[in-house]
């Protein structure tokens, strides 16, 4: 049997019928996105953003999602796949037609082993995306090609951290981009200890950073905030100070927040939910907004799907008003922590305390 190919098609209508077309890419090996081979020997292309990719292979086809760089990447990742498993011994040797022997499994092979068993947990597509974002670059830039080249070896950290800091930094007025590169190695160590792979750098060798402190609004600032916001404005502000919710708990990214009287349920990451007393007047509001809109969300965009550009609003506020202090949704947080007495605020609540979570 040759080697493994999964070779991409897209599930198309063509002349009023569904068939499977060949995927186009461009000259330097790049999927062209929604472009298919309606004709092969014709070199006749044509587009077609409807259905869905699939993987030929061993006569069946593998789903592959709708996205065609998605589609690319997954090809990549069982390829990739199958000659960690040939090295390792962990399949027959059927595809090479010549005996199995155990070899050595490079880090590109051992990375997409490992985001396939990220998939496999379940965990969340957007902190596979981060963890990608360490650890591609990893396998490219620490100086080695094999797995078992690391163990022992705190050169291949080190190489990492000094490319790291070599790369340009974003302007980001309060970004941190020394925590930055401690999170990306850290996602890396993560990675090698999945592999057996561990304390390779001393305590003092790690990247170290200043970590950032969150302290509430001052009543002034939210005299500021509130002075000229709308009422879709004074709703997120009244939200994220009243129920001290995370941005994914707000828009609900695992779960659309749930009132029972004065009792907000919000779902959070790793399936984490809590819930968090709120004053009556919040969550009258909470109910007069589902009545008005036919979804879930409390915080909709103009298409009508979960709205979750909501630091994005919040900071457009800010620069409305003209405020000359930086705000973000955490500030926001520890504020309803810290409880309110701003005058432009005191009059929206109930004679009732902010509760805490629980």
């Amino acid at each position: 049997m040759g080697i493994s190919k999964y070779t991409l098609y897209k599930y198309v209508k063509v002349a009023g019928t569904w068939r499977y077309c060949k995927a186009a890419y461009h000259d330097n090996g790049k999927i062209k996105p929604d472009v298919v081979f309606v004709n092969v020997k014709e070199g006749l292309l044509e587009k077609h953003p409807e259905g869905r990719y699939y993987m030929s292979h061993s006569g069946g086809w593998i789903d592959a999602g709708t996205d065609a760089l998605e589609a690319q990447r997954k090809r990549k990742q069982r390829l990739t796949l199958d000659e960690y498993n040939r090295l390792s011994g962990a399949t027959p040797a059927k595809n090479t037609g010549a005996p199995l022997v155990a070899g050595r499994i490079t880090l590109a092979a051992a990375a997409e082993k490992y985001f396939a068993n990220c998939e496999a947990r379940g965990l969340d597509p957007e902190s596979i995306r981060k963890y990608r974002a360490a650890v591609d670059p990893f396998v490219q830039h620490c100086g080695v090609t094999y797995l078992d080249e690391c163990p022992d070896n705190k050169q291949v950290l080190l190489n990492y951290m000094g490319w790291l800091r070599k790369q340009p930094v974003p302007e980001r007025k309060h970004g941190n981009p020394k925590r930055t590169i401690a999170n990306k190695v850290g996602d890396v160590r993560i990675f090698l200890k999945e592999f057996g792979v561990t304390k390779l750098l001393k305590k003092n060798e790690e990247p170290k950073y200043h970590k950032k402190i969150v302290v509430a609004h001052p009543d002034d600032e939210l005299d500021v905030l509130y002075g000229t916001a709308d009422a879709e404005e004074t709703f997120l502000l009244d939200f994220f100070i009243g129920s001290m919710a995370r941005d994914h708990e707000a828009y609900g990214k695992y779960g659309h927040p749930e009132l029972t009287g004065t009792t907000l349920t919000l779902y959070g990451k790793h399936h984490k939910t809590r819930t968090v007393e709120i004053n009556q007047r919040l969550a009258d509001a909470i109910r007069e907004r589902r009545k008005r809109s036919n979804s879930k969300a409390l915080f909709v965009n103009r298409n009508g799907r979960p709205d979750k550009h909501l630091l994005r609003k919040l900071q457009n506020i800010a620069k409305k008003a003209g405020a000359e202090f930086h705000t973000e949704l955490h500030k926001l947080r520890k504020t309803g922590e810290a409880g309110v007495t701003s005058p432009a605020y005191r009059c929206r609540r109930s004679c009732s305390n902010w509760g805490m979570s629980r």
